[in-house]
């Protein structure tokens, strides 16, 4: 390998740990926003990281002094395509806590308890998370123009779902939350502590009877 071709990989490897560099800064910037959703799961993932942080500088710095130029490049490339995975899954999380936090939104507001619960996971199957927001699709899974008000209007009025509806339960012991509630009050929270509960707890207030406000 001549001084040229060296010359060559050592540009091309600066320029690949430059990209690496601007690509953590992005990483770590998404990272912030993930934190409370990770949870107890935060700990084993930065763990892992690190390992996989500390086993790649060893392996490059063992090439650096072994003079192997050509493994560092490809070491830089696996550390590049590594950190833009990380990224993908960052917003993939996001989009999807994001439509599911919508989803029970609406859901809340048509149906009471396990039925709200229940009717989110429809209502979430018709919304996709874009660089533009939050939008509404059709049943095909293609964007429409239509707005979240609008989607939850045609919930609200599709004979598909009219036995989880508000209303048109059955009375009695059978009905949805009926045991559970014992004819006390529904409970009700404002809709900002409602969206700061974890998601286990919102599915547990809903199942329970309560309801978020504006």
């Amino acid at each position: 390998m001549d001084e040229e071709q060296i010359a060559a990989i050592v540009a091309e490897n600066e320029a690949l740990k430059a990209r690496t560099e601007e690509l953590s800064t992005s990483a770590d910037s998404m990272k912030q926003k993930m934190d409370q959703l990770l949870g107890e799961t935060k700990k084993a993932k930065q763990e892992r990281e690190q390992a996989e942080l500390s086993a790649r500088q060893a392996s490059e710095q063992k090439a650096k002094e072994a003079g192997d130029f050509e493994q560092l490049h490809k070491s830089s490339e696996q550390a590049r395509q590594t950190l833009e995975q990380r990224l993908q899954e960052m917003q993939s999380g996001i989009a999807n806590e994001k439509r599911s936090n919508a989803a029970m939104r609406i859901a809340a507001d048509l149906a009471d308890g396990a039925n709200a619960e229940i009717l989110s996971e429809f209502i979430s199957r018709r919304l996709k998370y874009t660089d533009d927001g939050l939008k509404v699709t059709n049943d095909a899974g293609e964007l429409t123009v239509s707005s979240i008000d609008e989607l939850a209007q045609e919930f609200k009025g599709n004979t598909r779902f009219a036995a989880l509806l508000k209303g048109n339960q059955a009375g009695g012991g059978g009905a949805s939350g009926g045991g559970k509630q014992g004819g006390g009050a529904v409970k009700e929270m404002s809709r900002t502590e409602f969206d700061s509960m974890p998601p286990n707890k919102r599915t547990e207030f809903i199942r329970a009877g309560g309801r978020p406000h504006d």
